[in-house]
């Protein structure tokens, strides 16, 4: 037979128990975390992986876990600008990058960018791509081209400077273009250049570059050293112009529905985070492209550095180019331009400020 003692205890466990689970029949639940699916069509030794890493460390640690990021790398969600950008659509995809070239999808003067010889070196672009006033002029076209569905989170760069990288034949002059059946992105601008030489321009995605080198589908590239490196296009290339044809521009979008969807908190954290991945992508390519030189030599290819001479060659492509782009984009295309040749003029002059009060 139970004592007292017993019995009380027994009651008192029993009405725990109960007061327990009714207290967590009625207890608010944790909210779910909302997730982020970042797709790069690259590989992991590009530069956006190392800035999505920092990306997911940063606002998952600054929003407690309550916003997370899942990254995708390659064409696991989308293989492609036009099909990322409807995946973005979809709410499949809610952060992807993409160059002037990807873009011009859903705001096609932004191709204004890739006209040839537009900025004079990495400094002037950094700054173009960092300013705030550009940023925010893109940010406000973008969200009107794409009906309100794309935010533009940040601009940055990927891959530094497109050169002419060619398999059989050395390019020195424009003339030496001839015939030569170079991959392009989507950009009218960059097909629009090949043209200006005498070559053929034929976009293809960039995950199947390397096997159109290596069928003869094309004969050349236009591409930075690093991505070349990345994807190991040294294997089937031959020749690496130094032109610097174009400045590799860079933008991470966010689908507007989602990030409209996060609170204000979550929004000043997630922004900060793309200025992050900004800085992050500017800081690294310096470095990768000391390694994927040497990789490209490695393979005992050559490197062409053309004199002031050849170069001027060049840049003499650039004034038609510039007009055909404002003879075929219209208004919308003057006033892109009017903002970037803006935002370039106060970067050159923020350099010279800056030079002329260091060198005397």
């Amino acid at each position: 037979m139970l004592d007292l003692k017993e019995t009380l205890n027994g009651t008192r466990t029993a009405l725990l128990a109960g007061a327990v689970a009714l207290a967590g029949a009625f207890a608010p639940q944790a909210l779910e975390a909302t997730e982020l699916n970042l797709v790069f069509l690259a590989n992991e030794d590009d530069q956006e992986y190392d800035a999505a890493l920092v990306f997911k460390n940063f606002v998952e640690a600054r929003t407690g876990g309550e916003v997370s990021v899942n990254i995708f790398v390659g064409a696991q969600l989308c293989s492609s600008a036009n099909e990322c950008f409807e995946s973005m659509r979809a709410g499949v995809v809610n952060m992807y990058t993409a160059t002037a070239g990807g873009a011009s999808a859903i705001y096609p003067p932004v191709q204004g960018l890739d006209i040839p010889y537009a900025m004079t070196s990495d400094r002037v672009a950094q700054l173009v791509m960092q300013d705030q006033e550009f940023t925010n002029f893109m940010r406000g076209k973008i969200l009107e081209s794409s009906n309100n569905d794309i935010l533009l989170l940040a601009m940055t760069q990927t891959g530094g400077w497109r050169n002419i990288a060619t398999r059989d034949k050395p390019v020195r002059t424009p003339s030496d273009a001839a015939g030569i059946r170079f991959r392009t992105i989507e950009s009218q601008l960059q097909q629009q250049l090949v043209r200006s030489m005498g070559g053929t321009p034929t976009p293809i995605p960039w995950l199947e570059v390397y096997t159109a080198l290596q069928t003869g589908v094309v004969d050349g590239t236009l591409n930075s050293i690093s991505d070349i490196a990345n994807m190991n296009f040294q294997e089937q290339l031959q020749y690496l112009t130094l032109d610097g044809n174009a400045y590799m521009a860079s933008m991470w979008f966010i689908d507007n529905a989602t990030f409209q969807s996060l609170t204000t908190e979550q929004q000043q954290v997630v922004l900060d985070g793309g200025a992050l991945m900004s800085t992050i992508q500017f800081g690294i390519q310096p470095r990768k492209e000391l390694d994927a030189y040497a990789k490209w030599l490695a393979a005992g290819n050559e490197i062409i550095a053309l004199s002031d001479d050849e170069m001027a060659e060049f840049r003499a492509l650039a004034e038609p180019i510039r007009e055909w782009y404002l003879g075929n984009f219209g208004d919308s295309g003057s006033e892109f331009l009017e903002a970037f040749e803006a935002a370039v003029a106060r970067a050159e002059a923020q350099v010279e400020s800056d030079r002329a009060s260091a060198i005397r």
